[in-house]
C-alpha cells in the first residue's frame, strides 16, 4: 500500500515530461518546416529512386557501394566517367546513385560536366537520368540549371524538358548572357548547346543594357559566339530591332562581342528613325551599322533607299551606295 502513491507520482512526472517533449517537437516542426524539408530532399529522392528500382526488379540481387567511380567506354574511347557518394545497384546493372557527377567526353576531352542530387543508370542502354538540382557545365564556361536531365547514350545527347536558366562566360563587359527558357539539348558529338523555346536573355554590351527574346538559342563549346532564332526581338539602349535570326560574333583578342548580324525581315527603330532591310550588321567596335538587301530608312518626312546604307559614328554620318532619296515637297506659299 505504501508503494501506490509513489507509483502515481512517477507516472505523473513521466507524463508531464512526455508532454513537454511532444510540445518542443511540434514547435520545431511548425516554426521551421522548410529547412527540415530541404535538408531531407536529397535523401527522399534517393530513397524514392531505390524504391522504384526495387519494385521494378523484385527478386534481383541488390548491391551497395560507397565512393563509386564508373568509366564507360565506346568506339575505342572514353564516353563518360561517373562519381557518386553512394550507390545501390542490382545484379542486372540498374544503379541508383546519390550526389552524382558525370564527365562526358568527346575526342578524349571532358567537354561537359553534369551534377545532381540523384542519378540512375540503365545498365543495358547506358542511359543516365539525373534528378534534383541538375547542372550542366561546358568546358568554355556556360552553366545550365534544370530540375532533371537525361543522357541518351546512342545519340550522345543530354536533354531536359524542364525550365532552364543559363549563365554565360564572363567577358570584358562583365557578366555573360543571363538567360531563361525551356527545353535543353546538348549534342556532345557536335559540341553544341541549345535551349529550344521561350528565350529571354539580358546582358551589358558596351555599357548599354541589352535584352533579347526569341524562340531558340544556340551556343558552342568552341567559342563564346551565340545565335538566336525565331521571332527575335532585341533591345540595345535606344535601339530596337525585330528579325528572324541574330548571330553574335566574339573576339578572343578583345574579350568581347564585336559584331551582331541580324537577318530576315529586319525592322528597327531608334528615336525618330525607322528602317527595314534583309540584313543588318552592327559593328560594335567601330560603332557602325550597315543595312543590306533592299534597305530603306525613314527619318521624319525623309526616306532613303539604296543598295547599301551605312550609319557611321553611331548614326551621326550616313553613307549611301546608289542612293535614292525622297524629300518631302515644299508646300506652296512656304517661300
Amino acid at each position: 500500500m505504501k508503494m501506490r502513491p509513489l507509483a502515481l507520482k512517477i507516472n505523473k512526472y513521466s507524463l508531464l515530461f512526455l508532454l513537454f517533449i511532444v510540445f518542443v517537437f511540434l514547435e520545431i516542426i511548425i516554426m521551421s518546416p522548410t529547412s527540415l524539408e530541404k535538408s531531407n530532399t536529397e535523401s527522399e529522392d534517393f530513397e524514392k529512386s531505390i524504391t522504384a528500382t526495387e519494385n521494378d526488379k523484385k527478386g534481383v540481387v541488390e548491391q551497395k557501394a560507397q565512393g563509386v567511380h564508373i568509366v564507360e567506354n565506346g568506339d575505342n574511347q572514353k564516353s563518360y566517367q561517373l562519381f557518386a557518394n553512394e550507390a545501390v545497384g542490382t545484379s542486372d546493372m540498374q544503379w541508383v546513385l546519390k550526389s552524382v557527377q558525370v564527365q562526358f567526353f568527346n575526342e578524349n576531352k571532358a567537354n561537359y560536366t553534369v551534377a545532381g542530387d540523384v542519378g540512375e543508370i540503365d545498365g543495358t542502354s547506358k542511359d543516365i537520368i539525373i534528378r534534383g538540382h541538375a547542372t550542366t557545365s561546358s568546358l568554355n564556361g556556360y552553366r545550365f540549371n534544370t530540375d532533371t536531365l537525361k543522357y541518351i547514350s546512342k545519340q550522345k545527347v543530354i536533354t531536359s524538358d524542364d525550365s532552364v536558366t543559363m549563365e554565360g562566360p564572363r567577358d570584358k563587359s562583365g557578366d555573360g548572357f543571363r538567360l531563361t527558357g525551356e527545353k535543353l539539348l546538348v549534342d556532345i558529338s557536335k559540341n553544341t548547346m541549345s535551349i529550344l523555346d521561350k528565350i529571354f536573355t539580358t546582358k551589358l554590351i558596351n555599357g548599354k543594357n541589352f535584352k533579347l527574346t526569341a524562340v531558340r538559342a544556340d551556343f558552342t563549346n568552341n567559342s563564346q559566339e551565340a545565335s538566336f532564332s525565331g521571332d527575335v526581338k532585341m533591345y540595345l539602349g535606344d535601339f530596337n530591332v525585330k528579325a528572324q535570326m541574330a548571330s553574335f560574333y566574339y573576339s578572343d583578342i578583345n574579350k568581347s562581342f564585336v559584331k551582331i548580324l541580324l537577318k530576315q525581315c529586319v525592322v528597327f527603330t531608334e528615336l525618330d528613325r525607322k528602317g527595314t532591310c534583309d540584313e543588318l550588321e552592327m559593328d560594335l567596335t567601330q560603332n557602325k551599322m550597315t543595312m543590306r538587301g533592299q534597305p530603306k530608312v525613314q527619318q521624319g518626312s525623309d526616306e532613303i533607299r539604296g543598295e547599301e546604307i551605312v550609319f557611321i559614328d553611331g548614326g551621326k554620318k550616313v553613307k549611301i551606295n546608289k542612293t535614292k532619296t525622297t524629300l518631302k515637297p515644299i508646300r506652296q506659299g512656304a517661300l
